[in-house]
């Protein structure tokens, strides 16, 4: 197909690209709400190390294994029950179900990201309650600040330190709605668009609604008769045909009261 054939049939398959767009949009956005709405705190830590007589490079390479070590320490069983011994108010039934549920449970709430080398720890927790995803994240942080050692060898050598103390989102982030939402359109427009080049015939196109159709007037297949009344004193009429045309003549259309009085 050539390209001004394509943008020809784009242009007849309007309706049929913005039925199929706008129902990709609508299917995704109902999916996205099947799932519970959650708020997200977020923290950043810092690890620190006694760096004396060591070189640059070392302690960068040492800065990025241990992010990324305690970045996957975080999900793990032991750190998870780390986290529901400390003082804070978690509340142990939003991680139901048996031990193995209640692992999977934790690592869908918590979220981390070691920042390449510079011994930065990014923290995301999600939770339907933003009061929760507090608490959770404020023991995520006093966690690997005093029970690091558990995880490294250095042991006192290796300090965490807050960056950025936990900061909850004021409306829920998950689903993210919008970006889902651009996501679909983009999608249902490309599908849009394959659909109609596959399927370009008339009998495939795809409506929610029904376009107005202006109603096509039907031909006259019969004759009009017009009656024809000749004027008395229409030129070629015999004075009895003058008569007869004046008797034939519709009263409504004869002369009316005294031409005297007109011309006085």
């Amino acid at each position: 197909m050539e390209f001004f054939d394509f943008i020809g049939l784009i242009k007849r398959k309007r309706g049929t690209i913005a039925t199929l767009v706008f129902l990709i949009v609508v299917i995704t956005v109902g999916l996205s709400l099947l799932n519970p709405l959650k708020y997200s705190a977020h923290s950043r830590l810092l690890v620190v190390q006694n760096t004396a007589g060591t070189d640059p490079y070392t302690v960068s390479k040492s800065n990025e294994y241990l992010g990324n070590l305690f970045s996957e320490v975080v999900h793990s069983s032991s750190f998870y029950n780390f986290v529901l011994e400390s003082q804070y108010d978690i509340d142990h039934n939003y991680f139901s179900g048996n031990y193995d549920k209640q692992i999977r449970a934790w690592q869908k709430t918590v979220q981390t990201r070691a920042l390449n080398d510079t011994g930065i720890i990014e923290i995301n927790v999600y939770h339907t309650d933003p009061n929760q995803a507090q608490q959770i994240a404020l023991a995520i942080n006093e966690v690997l600040i005093s029970k690091n050692s558990n995880y490294q060898g250095s042991g006192q050598a290796i300090k965490v330190n807050i960056i950025d103390q936990p900061l909850v989102s004021s409306y829920p982030v998950k689903p993210n709605l919008i970006q889902n939402s651009v996501l679909a359109l983009a999608g249902g427009l490309m599908f849009s668009l394959f659909f109609i080049y596959l399927f370009p015939e008339e009998r495939y196109n795809v409506r929610l609604w029904t376009a107005r159709r202006h109603k096509k007037l039907k031909p006259i297949n019969h004759s009009i008769k017009i009656d024809y009344y000749p004027l008395p004193n229409e030129p070629g009429l015999a004075g009895s045909e003058k008569d007869a045309a004046r008797e034939a003549e519709p009263e409504e259309y004869r002369p009316q009261g005294n031409i005297g009085n007109v011309l006085r």
